[in-house]
């Protein structure tokens, strides 16, 4: 799974789609936007090696043990078929850290959805749980639906913090349950994140 190929192909079906912009009749589909900022968040956090751009590396400082910090990112699902489909949308993640808790939720997703286009979906997955460590595991659940498809998925992902001091994450679920109109398929989630600004 390449995520760059599956961005371009989007972005081209995105790109030709008309009248979705912020401005009625500019022809521009925000979506379009948004793949763009994922894509440049992707490589900054995760590095681009075929470019020679290196990734950040996992935190190996201690991490905080009071505070909390804000993540914001991006989450993809790719639900395998004959016709696999591929989601994007928006991640959010409040790291307490006196706590010892991670939530969050994946929400606002949108992606091709074969003969039907490119299409919003509503619906979230929650993060309902996630100890703070090095090594983080994310639980989550949650549904979506668009383009006359219906997702409930749930599992774990694992993954971890990255800088010194802490500025990102990142976690994948290389095998969740994902059901798709009645059907269990195979799939992959990914979830990348960063530090939100005060």
């Amino acid at each position: 799974m390449v995520f760059w190929v599956r961005l371009l192909a989007i972005f081209v079906m995105l790109s030709g789609c008309g009248g979705g912009g912020d401005s009625p009749g500019s022809g521009i589909d925000p979506r379009v936007a948004r793949l763009d900022i994922y894509d440049g968040q992707r490589i900054r956090v995760l590095g681009d090696p075929g470019a020679g751009v290196m990734g950040m590396a996992p935190t190996t400082r201690d991490l905080p043990v009071d505070g909390r910090a804000q993540f914001a990112g991006f989450a993809t699902l790719r639900v395998e078929g004959a016709q696999p489909l591929v989601l994007f949308g928006d991640a959010q993640l409040d790291v307490d850290f006196g706590a010892s808790a991670v939530s969050g939720a994946m929400a606002g997703f949108f992606g091709t959805v074969p003969g039907a286009g490119v299409q919003d979906f509503t619906g979230e997955v929650a993060i309902t749980d996630g100890p703070v460590a090095r090594d983080l595991r994310l639980t989550y659940g949650g549904a979506l639906s668009g383009g006359g498809q219906q997702l409930a998925l749930s599992g774990s992902m694992t993954g971890a913090f990255l800088g010194d001091p802490v500025i990102a994450l990142s976690a994948a679920d290389l095998d969740p349950v994902v059901v798709q109109n009645g059907v269990t398929r195979n799939g992959t989630l990914v979830l990348v994140a960063e530090q939100a600004l005060p």
